[in-house]
């Protein structure tokens, strides 16, 4: 069923936005996430281009700019837990499922959990990240 709602999805969070946090994200998605979240993504038949939301959460460590994000898929928690991924150095992934209200289209009313996650990437795109900052801070 959450294959099929991701299918049905015509992007994700980052494809939806435009600003230089979700172009930088969207340029090292496959950066972003190691290989055993990719992984548990695709047991879980989650589309890793189709993140629900993705944010750069600052503040900038050793170089890296920190993003937090989440990925909805259906079904019921029975335990919470919280797992911490390591990629190749110095790239690290920690998450965690969640219980979500969030009512999505795509999901046509079933129980909903997310994966909630937060990783590390560097600046690779030529748009100055204070463009950003100034960006948000005239909302």
């Amino acid at each position: 069923a959450t294959a099929a709602a991701y299918r049905a999805a015509e992007s994700g969070g980052a494809e939806r936005c435009d600003c230089v946090f979700c172009r930088n994200f969207k340029a090292q998605r496959e950066v972003a996430y190691p290989d055993s979240f990719k992984s548990l993504l695709e047991q879980l038949g989650i589309d890793l281009r189709k993140e629900g939301e993705v944010y750069l959460s600052g503040p900038v460590e050793d170089g890296y700019y920190v993003y937090e994000g989440r990925f909805y898929l259906i079904g019921e928690m029975i335990i919470a837990g919280e797992s911490t991924i390591s990629g190749p150095a110095p790239h690290r992934l920690a998450c965690f499922f969640a219980e979500t209200s969030r009512k999505l289209e795509e999901f046509k009313g079933e129980p909903l959990l997310a994966i909630e996650f937060v990783t590390r990437v560097m600046w690779v795109i030529p748009d100055d990240p204070e463009s950003g900052w100034s960006a948000a801070a005239a909302l």
